[in-house]
């Protein structure tokens, strides 16, 4: 069986379940949905993991990429963004628009991450 380690303020949906068990077998998913400073955190939650499923911002996923920091396969769902043909009325402008649902669309191996700033 193999651990994975769901990093995310979201819930996994079926989808995404039914995806994993495609890609790995049989799974059991550790849910972690607390806020992370850096890549540590995310090490330390999954220690007990095969897999660090997240939803990170770039800079963290550059350094827990690094073979350096971590050693775990890190994976991340792809989703498409589909009309449902409804009209909504979006809360910070106040304007209609088109509603939109987020489809799962696979999962993806992040195998490195470059950041690269210049200062302004």
């Amino acid at each position: 069986m193999t651990k994975i380690l769901w990093l995310s303020r979201h819930t996994m949906t079926e989808a995404q379940i039914a995806d994993l068990n495609r890609i790995y077998g049989e799974i059991e998913v550790k849910t972690f949905d607390q806020s992370v400073n850096g890549w540590k955190d995310v090490v330390e939650a999954g220690a007990d993991c095969d897999v660090l499923a997240v939803v990170l911002p770039p800079a963290i996923l550059a350094d827990l990429t690094n073979p350096r920091n971590n050693t775990k396969p890190v994976i991340r769902a792809k989703a498409n963004r589909v009309p449902t043909g409804n009209t909504i009325v979006n809360p910070a402008t106040g304007k209609e628009e088109t509603e939109y649902r987020f489809e799962h669309a696979g999962w993806e191996k992040v195998v490195k991450i470059e950041v690269v700033v210049e200062a302004l």
